[in-house]
């Protein structure tokens, strides 16, 4: 496979703390091991992948702006210093494990530094698009303003692993998977109050005053030895995205947003809380989201629009009945979930063969489902008593869309 790049001697870009990192979380949580001033270049050079490009480009800065961005500008002897951490990189490996393989990336398929002009020139390895580039689901966005200053490895792991969970609000690790996470090695820091001081309590000093999130953590223990860490995650950027004013909004860089913040922020603008905004993008396909987000944005007179934009995007008004007798909607929320179930398992188009599931195997999936509307005993009280209506309809109505040939 060729991997060739296309040299533009002219174009230079820019470097800007302002622009976004997105990665995939499978990527955040993979194992790798890299110096502090590794991770900040590869992070400046994430920082410039937008998401409406096809390919990982080539990126040509000037050796003053990295030197700018990163820090140590005073150092002597940072210009070979700095070429030797970019030409490091063309030998570290990236390892991801999945489906009982392992699989090792290299970081940076090209890497050019130009004594007599001051220019490196820089480029991710094309394997690692799937990383970086067409993200649907699964991924974490940031500034980079929020990672560049850190100043330990370890605090921008965990900056990362922290913002993965941010809406949760909580995320639980054993200690033996955040070392793995983090690349510890089994025999650093092997006493956890030399792990506590030299790698958790950094990383919350530093996270809490530089960047977007704060976190408290509690030690669990087994017997007496801790054995996992609970983060507790609390957020300075959502209040800003609720209360931002439209206009404000609009200025946005779009092409710098992720797929998650642009729907949340549309979202957002509706009124939508940010846990039911999460729940919505994590629950309900993209394109639900996206025509029923438009739909209520082009209705008129709706007083509540936040509880009927979960509502429309729950029951998909825009590509239902609902869509033209939006006064049909139901106002028991039992009645909303026994509908929506129904719905949930009925075909959404035409088909030629229907499988009906045995009725006994829709039992935890409807007291799940029902549980979005009710509590949980009450909802295990509407499969008891009308699983066999809810069977009969899911049939009823999925026949209605059967081809018949």
């Amino acid at each position: 496979m060729d991997y060739s790049i296309i040299e533009s001697e002219n174009e230079l870009d820019s470097i800007s703390t302002k622009n976004w990192v997105t990665k995939s979380n499978e990527l955040i949580e993979s194992t790798y091991k890299l110096s502090l001033q590794e991770q900040r270049i590869l992070l400046v050079m994430a920082s410039k992948v937008q998401p409406k490009d096809e390919t990982l480009k080539t990126y040509r800065f000037r050796a003053r702006d990295f030197i700018e961005i990163i820090g140590n500008s005073k150092k002597t002897g940072f210009y070979s210093y700095l070429r030797e951490i970019v030409n490091g990189l063309q030998t570290k490996v990236l390892t991801i494990k999945k489906d009982g393989k392992q699989r090792n990336y290299s970081w940076v398929i090209t890497s050019i530094y130009e004594d007599n002009e001051g220019y490196i020139t820089l480029q991710f390895h094309p394997e690692l698009k799937g990383f970086f580039l067409e993200l649907k689901d699964k991924f974490t966005s940031y500034q980079l303003e929020n990672v560049v200053r850190l100043n330990s490895v370890y605090s921008i792991r965990i900056y990362e692993l922290l913002k993965q969970y941010e809406r949760i609000r909580k995320r639980k690790l054993t200690l033996m998977e955040l070392r793995t996470f983090l690349g510890i090695e089994p025999t650093k820091y092997k006493q956890y109050g030399h792990f506590k001081s030299k790698v958790l309590l950094v990383a919350q000093n530093e996270i809490n005053n530089t960047t977007d999130i704060n976190f408290q953590f509690n030690e669990i223990k087994t017997g007496r030895k801790v054995t996992s860490i609970e983060f507790i995650i609390n957020s300075t950027s959502n209040l800003i995205v609720e209360e931002l004013p439209l206009e404000e909004d609009e200025k946005l860089d779009e092409e710098q947003l992720s797929l998650f913040n642009e729907l949340q922020l549309q979202l957002s603008n509706l009124g939508v809380k940010s846990d039911k905004i999460d729940w919505l993008i994590k629950e309900f396909p993209e394109e639900q989201i996206r025509r029923n987000i438009a739909y209520v944005s082009g209705r008129k007179g709706i007083k509540q629009k936040a509880g009927y934009t979960v509502k429309a995007i729950q029951l998909d008004y825009a590509n239902s009945i609902e869509a033209e007798e939006p006064k049909q909607q139901l106002s028991d929320p039992a009645e909303e979930a026994v509908h929506g179930f129904i719905k949930e398992n009925v075909p959404k188009r035409k088909v030629k063969r229907i499988e009906h599931i045995p009725i006994y195997m829709l039992g935890q999936p409807a007291i799940k489902f029902f549980s979005k509307y009710v509590s949980e005993e009450e909802a295990v009280k509407i499969w008891e008593t009308r699983q066999e209506e809810i069977y009969e309809e899911i049939i009823k109505q999925s026949k209605k869309k059967l081809i018949i040939t």
